[in-house]
Formats: C-alpha cells, structure tokens, sequence
C-alpha cells in the first residue's frame, strides 16, 4: 500500500510530535518530509521503522518500506532516466 506520510499518521492517529519520539528524530525532519522536501536517508530510514513497527503491531501484513511513502523526498535517491526516456532528450 502507497500512503502520504500525513495519511499514514492519521491511520495510525500520531500527531507529528508521536512521529518525532517513536522514530527518534527532529520536528523540522518530520515537517520537511511532510512539507515534501528532501531529507536525509538516514532520517527516512529511522522514520519508516517507526511507522513499519506501528504497522505490524495493527496486525496488517506487509511491511513499509522504502518506496511505500507516496512523496518522501529522500537526498541521494533520484530516479534514473529510463533508457527511452536519454534518447528522447535532446543533447
């Protein structure tokens, strides 16, 4: 399932406080990901724990991961440019 991160806090009911304390990380890392700005992957990482653990513990199968996060900006994850997509481009 692809959620929004703010889709994901409102089906587990966490404010973006709970956010910061089950994942471990700051206020403005919570505000910039929900804001759709990049943050770091170590941050994403610490902030899809947290939401996986709060997954499972529901009972849902599956996990989080990742590319589960409809719009997370991660910093060093860019999309390569599919093959079709290079020769398209003009140089």
């Amino acid at each position: 399932m692809q959620l929004t991160l703010e889709q994901y806090l409102d089906r587990f009911s966490w404010s973006q406080a709970e956010l910061c304390r089950q994942a471990d990380v700051s206020e403005g890392v919570v505000r910039r990901a929900l804001n759709g700005e990049t943050i770091s992957r170590a941050s994403a990482e610490k902030i899809i724990e947290a939401l996986d653990r709060k997954f499972r513990e529901k009972g849902t199968k599956g996990h989080i991961v990742m590319g589960s996060i409809t719009g997370l900006q991660i910093a060093g994850l860019q999309r390569k440019k599919s093959d079709k997509q290079v020769a398209a481009d003009p140089q």
